[in-house]
């Protein structure tokens, strides 16, 4: 029976603002609900307080490892610019103004501070905060607020990193939260998943979109057709379907409807799949790299 990947991905893991221990208590609970694995994004260290000095979420962490779920790295403090340039999509949402501004008045400072072996240091300081706390090895990846350059990749082969989950299949999700009245879905195909693979043995896993980002119930309709729109065009194109959503934005929207969006989309991933003759495994991205069949072998 042929097999279609569904991937779990939740990013700002212990990020102030929008990573509460309550909320991240709760999709642990979301998560058992529904019999899924994630992988957790962590950010290893905010506003100078490294992961270690909060007991609290150490605590959730080790329980969600205990349960199966992976811990992946979310750089080191989430600045906007640590490992490139978010996409345009990104620095046009509204919350976005500061950056916007900063990156209009210092971008020679910032391409210049993106040098290899910063980004290695980088990196490196971020994952040992990481390993160091859960006793577990880091193997994969994701910049803050999708930034990324040609460094960025150089440097997490070099360092070692199994995969990275920076690069986006679906932009029109973004439109949506720009306020965009009309949307033209992208075509979600395996020529368009191999195009975002990189040189050497870093395997690439991108992400679709981000569904449930402070969500409404006058977006919810579109989004979730969107939702459904990208998993069945996965499954068409039998790649891995990489959710996204953040920690406390996605229960801080109208009446918590981002995880109602997530029930209906994982219920609608299982029928489809299961129409199809396929065996739907919601896995982490560790588990879907080591089972997806690459094109190109490493």
């Amino acid at each position: 029976m042929d097999k279609m990947f569904f991937c779990f991905t939740v990013d700002d893991v212990a990020f102030d603002g929008y990573s509460t221990e309550s909320h991240f208590e709760n999709l642990l609970s979301f998560c058992a609900d529904e019999q899924i694995k994630a992988t957790f994004f962590i950010v290893p260290r905010c506003r100078g307080k490294e992961l270690g000095d909060r007991p609290g979420y150490v605590k959730l962490l080790q329980r969600a490892a205990s349960q199966g779920h992976e811990a992946a790295q979310h750089g080191l403090d989430h600045d906007r610019f640590e490992c490139g340039i978010p996409p345009r999509m990104i620095l046009n949402l509204p919350h976005e103004g500061p950056a916007r501004e900063h990156l209009a008045k210092h971008r020679k400072k910032i391409e210049e501070s993106l040098a290899v072996e910063n980004l290695r240091s980088m990196l490196r300081h971020g994952r040992e905060l990481l390993e160091q706390v859960l006793g577990q090895p880091v193997v994969g990846f994701r910049a803050p607020c999708l930034s990324k350059c040609d460094n960025l990749y150089r440097a997490l082969r070099i360092e070692g990193y199994r995969y990275d989950s920076s690069k986006v299949l679906q932009p029109a999700a973004w439109d949506i939260w720009n306020g965009k009245k009309e949307i033209s879905p992208r075509p979600i195909t395996r020529e368009v998943f191999d195009a975002r693979q990189v040189d050497g043995h870093l395997r690439v896993l991108p992400l679709t979109a981000e569904y449930a980002w402070y969500l409404k119930q006058d977006s919810y309709k579109a989004i979730l057709g969107l939702a459904k729109h990208d998993f069945d065009a996965c499954l068409e194109a039998g790649i891995p379907f990489v959710s996204l959503c953040h920690v406390s934005p996605v229960q801080e929207g109208a009446g918590n409807c981002g995880l109602t969006l997530f029930r209906e989309l994982l219920t609608h991933a299982r029928r489809l799949s299961r129409a199809r003759g396929v065996h739907l495994m919601n896995i982490t991205l560790s588990e879907a790299c080591a089972r997806f069949v690459w094109t190109n072998s490493a």
